[in-house]
Formats: C-alpha cells, sequence, structure tokens
C-alpha cells in the first residue's frame, strides 16, 4: 500500500509586483494556514512521512517549512524538485512514478493547476481547483510508485483550510 499526500502551497502575497513569481513569500493567512494544517494533519489525520518532495519557490519552501515542523518531519530531508515547479502534471506524474519503492508515504507539494490536475487524474474526484494549502490523501493498492500510473486512489481524505 502506498499513501500519497498532494499539497498545494499556502496562500501566497501578491503585495510586491517587482517579485518574479517564483520569489512570492506566504502572506499572512498563509503563514497561519500552513502550521494549522500541519497540527490537523498529524493529529486528526494520523499522517507520518517517509518522503516529502517540494517545490524549490520561496511560497512552497514556506509552505513546507511550517506545515512539515508540525508533522515533524525534518525540513533537511525534504526533496527540492525544480520539475514540481515548472514542468506541468505529466513531469509530476513522472516524478511520482520514480519514486523508490521502499517509500510507502509521500508527500508532494506544489502549485496549480497541476497539483489539481493529478488530484482527477488519480482520484474519481472532480475537483475544479484545489485551494491554497488544501490536502488530498490517496491510498494505493500497489507495490511499487511507477503502478499509478493507471490506478486510481482511494481517497483518504480532502482538507482545505476553511474546513479545520
Amino acid at each position: 500500500m502506498k499513501q500519497l499526500y498532494l499539497v498545494r502551497h499556502a496562500k501566497s502575497s501578491w503585495s510586491d509586483g517587482q517579485l518574479a513569481d517564483f520569489d512570492r513569500p506566504l502572506n499572512s493567512r498563509g503563514k497561519q494556514d500552513a502550521p494549522n494544517m500541519g497540527k490537523h494533519l498529524k493529529t486528526r489525520r494520523g499522517v507520518t512521512l517517509d518522503l516529502v518532495l517540494c517545490s524549490p519557490a520561496k511560497r512552497a519552501k514556506a509552505t513546507a517549512r511550517r506545515l512539515l515542523r508540525e508533522i515533524q518531519y525534518p525540513i533537511e530531508q525534504v526533496v527540492w524538485e525544480d520539475i514540481i515547479y515548472s514542468g506541468n502534471a505529466t513531469d509530476l506524474l513522472t516524478l511520482i512514478s520514480d519514486i523508490d519503492y521502499h517509500f510507502k508515504s509521500v508527500m508532494v507539494i506544489g502549485h496549480n493547476p497541476y497539483i489539481s490536475d493529478m488530484v482527477r487524474f488519480l482520484s474519481k474526484e472532480d475537483i475544479e481547483d484545489m485551494p491554497t494549502c488544501g490536502v488530498f490523501g490517496l491510498a494505493f493498492e500497489v507495490d511499487t510508485w511507477s503502478a499509478i500510473k493507471n490506478e486510481r486512489g482511494l481517497k483518504l481524505f480532502y482538507d482545505v483550510p476553511k474546513k479545520i
């Protein structure tokens, strides 16, 4: 059994029009939502992680730091993957499919539209647009990550900040 948690980064700031998209920080709501979601995932959902893959964009990194601190996953062990920022849904699926089989519980922290695209592709859920700091948990009855390419995952939960 494999568990996959797809996370959209927390709410970011658009206040500085001079910043490149990659460099946008979290806004105050995002700074609050990320640790709240981390606490919720640990205490209410019992999430434990073997591997975290994250976009290196500033807002995704800040989300990871705040959320993972609450789950007690060491930020030093996060794998920063450029393709999560610059790629597309196909690239993201390839990245996930290439994960070593011994990892059972994996979190991917990234951006829309690709996180929402992955949820739609890997589940039977027809979500329109995952909100910021939303988390969609899936389970797969497979032995290897490469086997999920043609599988539909079982929805474990879909949590968003406004409902936790």
